[in-house]
């Protein structure tokens, strides 16, 4: 398992970057356990830098995946239904029995093994029953989930940052259009699209557990039921966050450096349209869509016609851009790469019935 910095190895890496920038500093957590240390360190960093304070254990609460699902639970907010195994065996019968295709997600992604994927989407019963063997992790320290299909769905996500008072002054939904790996990973093509009725979920949602700070949601709509899934919240800055901002240029971390300094942050609706590409990976997401039949050459060509924001490419700095290209063909080969997820996501058509539902009995309790 990926070991964690401790409190103290922390507190120290950042006392040494202060001195070294000698200047008040904002700090922005770009990754979930950055947003935990911060949270859990409060006390001792807020002589030396500025960030948001919402309650020292919500950021841990928010992004372990068991406790988000039981804050949802008590909420009435919906969700997938999930399995916790609490054993290995209890994990090896379920996987024997569960119905097909399933998403089966690391509880703590910060802890999960440098290299693998914390969210793997699987189609295939011997790879379900074989994980945690393949990847050498505990079984209780992943759950299985059910993979609404995504020919009823839509995959949406919120953007935005809440003041001390869980008040959102910036906060913008946009769609998913195509992600890596398909169906199961972060967005490689995404769309702003206003949505009110999200906005007003997920503002009742930050004010009931009294969220300030930088967030980065995700939902699935199902169709066949009308409802806003959560299935993920990251209490940080999410990788796409510059699809969204508003007329006045403000976007998420805009917005809480200027809360955080003192300034108003003036009212104005998103962009609507702006569309993100991260560019090599949606390559591979695109010929996941290909081979299923889900995507024609003639509309991956209408989806790129506009591009707002890319994730690597610049004209002033085009390295990164090129270094990514010389490293994904090497990712592409290695476990839980290209090939594998192509062969899973060629089923889901023809899985689009199925539930998280054992083929005999009932799920079992959590």
């Amino acid at each position: 398992m990926a070991e964690e910095v401790n409190a103290g190895q922390f507190l120290e890496s950042m006392a040494a970057l202060a001195r070294e920038l000698d200047c008040p500093t904002v700090l922005v957590p770009t990754d979930d356990y950055s947003a935990i240390l911060i949270a859990e360190n409060a006390e001792a960093l807020a002589s030396i830098f500025r960030f948001p304070r919402p309650p020292s254990a919500l950021p841990r609460t928010l992004a372990n995946k068991r406790t988000l699902y039981e804050l949802c639970k008590a909420r009435d907010i919906a969700c997938p239904a999930t399995f916790f195994p609490e054993s290995r065996a209890e994990f090896l019968d379920f996987a024997q029995r569960v119905r097909l295709p399933v998403v089966v997600k690391a509880i703590e992604p910060w802890r999960a093994p440098s290299g693998l994927r914390s969210t793997v989407l699987v189609s295939d019963r011997d790879e379900l029953i074989n994980y945690c063997d393949a990847r050498q992790v505990p079984a209780t320290s992943v759950m299985i989930q059910e993979m609404i299909p995504a020919s009823t769905s839509e995959d949406w996500f919120v953007h935005g940052y809440c003041d001390s008072g869980s008040n959102p002054l910036a906060l913008f939904t946009g769609v998913k259009l195509r992600s890596y790996p398909p169906f199961a990973g972060p967005t490689t093509l995404g769309r702003a699209i206003r949505n009110d009725f999200l906005l007003g979920q997920a503002t009742d949602l930050m004010k009931s557990i009294g969220y300030w700070g930088i967030m980065d949601l995700d939902y699935r709509f199902d169709k066949r039921d009308g409802h806003y899934n959560l299935l993920d919240f990251n209490p940080r800055v999410g990788a796409q966050f510059r699809l969204f901002r508003t007329a006045e240029g403000t976007d998420v971390v805009r917005a809480m450096h200027l809360d955080l300094t003192g300034r108003a942050i003036e009212a104005s609706p998103q962009i609507e349209g702006r569309t993100f590409v991260s560019e090599v990976h949606d390559l591979f997401a695109s010929w996941a869509h290909f081979r299923n039949g889900s995507l024609t050459l003639s509309e991956w060509l209408r989806s790129l016609r506009r591009i707002d924001e890319t994730a690597w490419f610049s004209p002033t700095d085009p390295w990164p851009f090129f270094l990514l290209c010389l490293h994904m063909p090497v990712r592409a080969f290695r476990r839980d790469s290209l090939p594998r997820n192509l062969k899973r996501t060629e089923e889901m058509p023809h899985a689009s019935a199925e539930t998280l539902q054992p083929t005999e009995g009932e799920l079992p309790p959590n």
